[in-house]
C-alpha cells in the first residue's frame, strides 16, 4: 500500500514522482479499506443475536481487503492528475492533507470495519495501527516526506505485505 513512495530531493520536476510514488503506495491501502468497510457492512441483516460480523476466512479478508487497496488508486487517479507534472509546495501539501488523507483514512476505516479472521484479530489491527500511525505522520509534515530517503510507510507495507495484502503492499519492502 504505502511502500511505493521513496522520496528524493524536491525539485520541481521530481515533486509529481514524488506524488506518484506516494499514491500507488497509498491508494492500494485505500481500496483494501473501501472493499472492508463494503464489506463488513453487508450483513446487517443477518438472523444471528450477535451484533458482530461472522470472521472472515484470511482468503476472504485478503481478497477484499487488495480489492480495495485496488479501488483506491483508482480513486487517487484524478486528484494526482490535476496537480500536473510541478505542482507548487502549497499545491502538494493540499493535496497530501486532502483527497489523499480522505483517501487513505477511508481505506483504513473500511478494512477495520472487516471483521478479521478470529486467529489473526491482532494481527489486523497491528498492521492498520501502523497505517494509521504512518498516514499521520505523512499529514501532519507532508514536507518532511519529500526530503526522506524511506517510504513514509515501510512499516505499514512490510507488515500488510508479510499478512497477505500484497496490493497495498505491492513493491519490495528493501
Amino acid at each position: 500500500m504505502l511502500n511505493r513512495f521513496v522520496p528524493e530531493t524536491v525539485t520541481p520536476g521530481r515533486v509529481s514522482s514524488s506524488l506518484r510514488r506516494l499514491r500507488r503506495a497509498v491508494a492500494p491501502a485505500a481500496l483494501l479499506l473501501v472493499a472492508l468497510l463494503v464489506a463488513g457492512c453487508g450483513s446487517s441483516s443477518s438472523s444471528s443475536s450477535s451484533s458482530a460480523a461472522k470472521p472472515l476466512t484470511k482468503a476472504q479478508f485478503l481478497a477484499q481487503g487488495n480489492a480495495i487497496c485496488t479501488q483506491g488508486n483508482k480513486n487517487l487517479e484524478a486528484p494526482e492528475k490535476a496537480l500536473g507534472t510541478s505542482p507548487t509546495d502549497a499545491q502538494f501539501i493540499a493535496f497530501i492533507k486532502g483527497p489523499f488523507k480522505s483517501e487513505i483514512q477511508r481505506q483504513i476505516d473500511a478494512i477495520r470495519a472487516l471483521s478479521a479472521p478470529s486467529a489473526d484479530q491482532a494481527t489486523v489491527k497491528h498492521v492498520f495501527d501502523l497505517a494509521q500511525s504512518d498516514l499521520d505522520r505523512v499529514t501532519s509534515d507532508p514536507k518532511a516526506v519529500e526530503s526522506s530517503s524511506v517510504s513514509p510507510f515501510k512499516d505499514f507495507s512490510t507488515a500488510a505485505h508479510a499478512y497477505g495484502l500484497t496490493v497495498c503492499a505491492s513493491e519490495s519492502n528493501g
